[in-house]
C-alpha cells in the first residue's frame, strides 16, 4: 500500500510541476511575442505576475530587466539586474544585460567596467569586446581601443567585427594630404592634351576645417598656377557652410581670381539641400554661376541633382548623380550624367557663345589599410567646341589621399 501511495503522490507532484512549466513557457512565449512587437507595457503586464510568483527564477528576472531596458526605463532595469550581476558568482546573462543598459544610456565608463567583469570569465566574447571598444572610442580613448582590436584580430585572425569602429577612429584624424593628376584629351578633331595637377593639405578643427591647395596647369604649352583655400564651418543643426577663394599666376589656364560660397542643410531626414554661388574673373570676362543641390538618401545610396546657371550667358547646366557608399570600408562608387557647360572641379572657361556638352562619368574610391585612399575618375564628353561642331573629350584623373 505504501508503494502505491508514494507512487500516486509523486505522480501528482510531477503533474503539478509539469503544469507549472507549461504555464511558464506559454506565458513567456506570449511575453516574447509582445516584446518583439515593441508592446513593452503588454509584455510587462504578462511577465510581472510570473516574476512575483517565481522570484528565484533568474531567467524570468533577467528577461524582465531586458524589457525595461528596451522600454528605456534604465533605472528599473538596473534595480532588477544589478543584484544578479554584482554578487560574488555573477549571472553572466545579467552582466550582459547590464552592459547593454549602460551602453544604451551612454554611461560608457560603467559599461566598460561590466564589460571587464564579463570578459574575465569569457575573454573571447566578440560582442562584448566590440561593445567595450565602442565605449572607448566614444570616450576618445582611441589608442586603447585599437590595442584591443589588434589583440582580438590576432586571436581570431579576422578584423571583420571591428571594421566599423576602426573607420570611426580613422575619421578622427585631423590632417590629410592629397595629390592629383588630371589629363584632358580630345579626338575627332584632336588637339594637344591638357595637364593639371594639385597638392593639398587639410586640417580639421572641432567644428571647422581648412584646406590649402596649389594647382598647376599646362594648356597649349602655357604653364600657370592657381592657389586656393577652402573653409568649412559646421553648425549644431548638422548644416555647414563651404567657402572658397583663389588667385592664379596667369590669365588663361585658370581664372585670374575666384570665390565661392555654398550653404548645405538638411531639413528632412532623407533629404539634403544646398544653395550657393561661384564667381570667376577671367582676363576678358567675369562669370557668375548660381548653383545648389537636391539629394535624396536611401540607405547606402544617394540620388542628387545639381543645376548651374551662368548669369552672363543665361545658360543652364545640369548634373544628375547616383552614389553608393560603404560607410564601414569608406568606399564610394559614383555615376554622373551631365549636360551643358558644367565646371569640372576648378576648371571653367568664360563663354562667348552658349556651347554645350553631353557627359557621362564614373569615379570610385578605395581605402587601403586605415588611412590611404585611391580615387580614379573618368568622364567622357561629347563636346560642342564651335557652334554646331562636336568632338570627343576624355577626362582622366587620379587622386591619392593620406590622412593622419
Amino acid at each position: 500500500m505504501k508503494f502505491i501511495y508514494y507512487t500516486f503522490f509523486f505522480f501528482l507532484v510531477s503533474i503539478t510541476v509539469f503544469g507549472q512549466e507549461i504555464t511558464i513557457d506559454e506565458t513567456l512565449a506570449k511575453v516574447k511575442q509582445e516584446a518583439e512587437k515593441e508592446h513593452y507595457d503588454k509584455a510587462l503586464s504578462l511577465i510581472e505576475p510570473l516574476r512575483a510568483k517565481y522570484p528565484e527564477n533568474e531567467d524570468i528576472q533577467i528577461y524582465t530587466g531586458r524589457i525595461y531596458s528596451w522600454k528605456k526605463d534604465y533605472n528599473t532595469a538596473l534595480k532588477i539586474l544589478l543584484p544578479m550581476a554584482d554578487r560574488a558568482n555573477p549571472n553572466l546573462e545579467a552582466v550582459e544585460a547590464v552592459i547593454n543598459v549602460y551602453f544604451w544610456s551612454e554611461q560608457y565608463e560603467k559599461c566598460i567596467n561590466y564589460c571587464d567583469k564579463f570578459l574575465a570569465v569569457q575573454p573571447n566574447s566578440v560582442d562584448v569586446l566590440k561593445t567595450k571598444v565602442t565605449c572607448l572610442e566614444k570616450l576618445n580613448r582611441d589608442q586603447e581601443a585599437l590595442e584591443i582590436i589588434e589583440r582580438a584580430s590576432l586571436a581570431d585572425n579576422s578584423t571583420q567585427a571591428f571594421r566599423g569602429i576602426r573607420t570611426l577612429i580613422g575619421r578622427k584624424a585631423k590632417n590629410a594630404v592629397s595629390v592629383s593628376y588630371l589629363n584632358i584629351s580630345t579626338s575627332d578633331p584632336g588637339q594637344s592634351p591638357s595637364h593639371y595637377a594639385y597638392a593639398e593639405y587639410s586640417h580639421k578643427f572641432s567644428k571647422s576645417a581648412i584646406v590649402g591647395r596649389a594647382n598647376i596647369g599646362n594648356v597649349n604649352n602655357s604653364t600657370q598656377m592657381l592657389f586656393e583655400a577652402d573653409f568649412y564651418q559646421t553648425f549644431k543643426n548638422k548644416s555647414y557652410l563651404y567657402a572658397n577663394a583663389g588667385a592664379s599666376t596667369g590669365e588663361t589656364v585658370f581664372p585670374v581670381a575666384k570665390v565661392g560660397l555654398e550653404y548645405y542643410f538638411k531639413p528632412q531626414k532623407k533629404f539634403d539641400f544646398s544653395l550657393g554661388a561661384r564667381f570667376m574673373h577671367f582676363e576678358n570676362d567675369d562669370v557668375t554661376l548660381l548653383t545648389g543641390q537636391l539629394a535624396y538618401n536611401t540607405g547606402s545610396y544617394t540620388i542628387a541633382y545639381r543645376p548651374y546657371y551662368d548669369t552672363s550667358n543665361e545658360l543652364f547646366s545640369h548634373v544628375l548623380s547616383l552614389q553608393k557608399v560603404n560607410e564601414e570600408k569608406e568606399r564610394i562608387l559614383r555615376f554622373e550624367l551631365q549636360y551643358g557647360n558644367v565646371p569640372y572641379l576648378y576648371l571653367y572657361n568664360g563663354l562667348s557663345s552658349p556651347l554645350t556638352s553631353y557627359r557621362a562619368g564614373v569615379q570610385y574610391q578605395y581605402r587601403f589599410g586605415d588611412s590611404f585612399f585611391v580615387r580614379p575618375i573618368f568622364l567622357y564628353e561629347y563636346e560642342e567646341y564651335i557652334p554646331g561642331e562636336y568632338r570627343n573629350r576624355f577626362n582622366v584623373q587620379l587622386i591619392l589621399t593620406k590622412r593622419f
